[in-house]
């Protein structure tokens, strides 16, 4: 069986899991769907961040738990009544796994913020350029979270289409270095 399949199975069995609680039991509460740890360790570093970050690319959705947290801590830190302009986008090659993510995110009641974009990142973000709902320098944060072979195509391509600012983060996980990077491109001035 490969690695993907595996990947799907596990997935398909955690939404299984979640859909057979109770609605309310996690009805607009993301932190119920994702740990806490992760939530807090995520937001003490956004918190660092002057002005809040509005725009987030996440590269790796899965079933989108990482989405779920980053767009539960964008919506604190620029106010629950704030979501415009708000948005955390993550990409998701399985459609499987894309629809399980888009479930989670509704449940958490983070469905006007979180968005997934099934297919590869890299033409996803292209997509995402070309239709306008990403702008030059219109990214605060990016963070990559899946395959490491593709941390730098996927960098170079948010550099080429222009998307970071000075100022915008860059953060990886995975690999052999974790955590999060200043992001500081010397052709944005």
């Amino acid at each position: 069986m490969s690695e993907s399949v595996i990947i799907e199975i596990k997935a398909k069995a955690l939404h299984e899991h979640i859909s057979s609680k109770p609605t309310d039991t996690f009805a607009g509460k993301p932190r119920g769907l994702v740990k806490d740890a992760k939530i807090e360790v995520s937001k003490q570093y956004l918190e660092r961040i002057d002005p809040p970050p509005k725009a987030l690319i996440r590269f790796g959705g899965y079933v989108g738990a990482s989405a779920i947290a980053w767009g539960a801590i964008l919506r604190e830190l620029n106010g629950a009544g704030s979501a415009v302009g708000i948005k955390a986008y993550t990409f998701e090659l399985s459609s499987d796994n894309a629809s399980i993510a888009r479930d989670f995110i509704r449940r958490a009641g983070l469905e006007d913020i979180v968005h997934v974009v099934e297919g590869s990142a890299a033409h996803s973000l292209r997509i995402l350029f070309e239709e306008g709902r990403l702008r030059k320098g219109g990214v605060d944060v990016a963070f990559s979270d899946y395959w490491e072979k593709f941390y730098l195509p996927d960098l170079q391509l948010c550099e080429d289409l222009g998307l970071f600012r000075k100022g915008s983060k860059y953060v990886k996980a995975g690999g052999r270095q974790r955590g999060p990077y200043r992001y500081e491109s010397e052709s944005v001035e």
